[in-house]
C-alpha cells in the first residue's frame, strides 16, 4: 500500500470522530450512562515489537509493524502500520491529542456515536470500556469508506491528567472481531505515560 494509501485511510479515521470532538471539552450536554462500573484492564500480553513514542506516551505494535515516517497531507502525533500486510489494506494505529485537551468517557459516548454517523459511518457502537494505564477509556468502533476503500475502526480515548490521546485502529473489513482484539489488546496493554 502507498504512503498516501494510508495517509487516506488514517486521516478519514481520525476526522471521524477525534478532531470533531474536540468542542465535546465545553459541551453542556449531559454525559451518558456509564458502560461499566469497573472497567477491565486488556487481557493480553503486552505488544513486544517496535516501541512508538509520541508526546507523552509511549506503546509498543506487534511484530511486523512499523513508523512509516512522514506522510504529505497527514500530520498524526504517532503512527504504525503493518508492514506485511497484503490485503491491498495496511492495517494501522495513530495518535492524535485531543484538542480539548481531557475529555470524560461519558462526553465521548454521548456525543462520539452522532459525530461519527455524521462523518459517514456506520455501525457505530459504544463497546465496553477498558482502563489503559489506569485510566478509563471509552471504545467506539464503526465502519468506515474513503477513497474507494472500506475498513473498520476501532477507537479508544486515552487520558492522564490533562490530555486524552486519541488511539484509532483502522482495519480491512476482512479483519475479524478477534483478530482485531489480538492487535488492540496487545498494543493497549503495553501503553505508559511518559509525562
Amino acid at each position: 500500500m502507498t504512503r498516501a494509501r494510508i495517509a487516506t485511510l488514517a486521516l478519514a479515521a481520525t476526522l471521524s470522530l477525534g478532531l470533531s470532538l474536540g468542542a465535546a471539552g465545553c459541551s453542556a450536554s449531559a454525559p451518558a450512562e456509564s458502560t461499566a462500573s469497573s472497567p477491565a484492564a486488556p487481557s493480553a500480553t503486552p505488544a513486544a515489537g517496535t516501541v512508538i513514542t509520541g508526546t507523552g506516551y509511549r506503546f509498543s505494535v506487534p511484530e511486523g509493524w512499523g513508523d512509516p515516517g512522514p506522510i504529505e497531507g497527514f500530520d498524526p502525533d504517532s503512527l504504525a502500520v503493518d508492514g506485511s500486510d497484503a490485503d491491498g489494506f495496511s492495517d494501522n494505529v495513530n495518535v492524535i491529542l485531543s484538542p480539548a485537551g481531557k475529555i470524560t468517557p461519558d462526553q465521548v459516548e454521548s456525543q462520539g456515536v452522532s459525530e461519527l454517523k455524521g462523518s459517514g459511518a456506520t455501525d457505530v457502537t459504544v463497546q465496553p470500556r477498558l482502563t489503559v494505564a489506569g485510566s478509563e477509556s471509552s471504545h467506539l468502533t464503526a465502519a468506515l469508506e474513503s477513497g474507494g476503500a472500506s475498513y473498520v475502526i476501532d477507537q479508544f480515548y486515552v487520558s492522564d491528567a490533562s490530555q486524552t490521546y486519541i488511539v484509532t485502529f483502522s482495519f480491512s473489513p476482512t479483519v475479524t472481531d478477534v483478530e482485531r482484539a489480538a492487535v488492540t489488546g496487545p498494543v493497549l496493554a503495553s501503553w505508559v505515560f511518559t509525562s
